[in-house]
């Protein structure tokens, strides 16, 4: 599926290799979107959090830092940014490892609001 980041497959939703600065490294991800069936597609809301996402990726990437980093000072070391996830009804979240604690990773929200949570509360 052609969207406004290029060409998603779908596999348990639409998902696309891509990468974010991290903690000011480089970080491979998977960009995925989430989608229940195929026939389903991307939801209006989606569309546009993956506009506002392609059009402030620099900002917003500075904004997973910023929460990680207040979240834990230590986050560079801490956590692995895994996905970016965006939730049929918009929402965006970056999910990141935990490497304190292999069994609990976190989600870092930026849209519709700014919260780090773990990922067990967050899916």
């Amino acid at each position: 599926m052609k969207t406004i980041l290029g060409n998603m497959e779908f596999d348990t939703g639409f998902k696309r290799k891509d990468s974010i600065i991290f903690c000011g490294s480089a970080k491979e991800i998977i960009i995925k979107v989430k989608a229940y069936f195929e026939k389903d597609g991307i939801t209006e809301n989606q569309e546009v959090a993956l506009k506002k996402y392609n059009d402030n990726r620099i900002l917003i990437n500075d904004k997973f830092t910023e929460l990680a980093i207040k979240y834990d000072k230590n986050a560079s070391n801490r956590f692995l940014p895994k996905t970016l996830l965006f939730g049929r009804n918009g929402e965006c979240a970056l999910l990141c490892d935990d490497n304190e604690e292999p069994d609990e990773g976190i989600a870092i929200c930026v849209f519709p609001n700014e919260l780090v949570v773990s990922q067990d509360d967050y899916l």
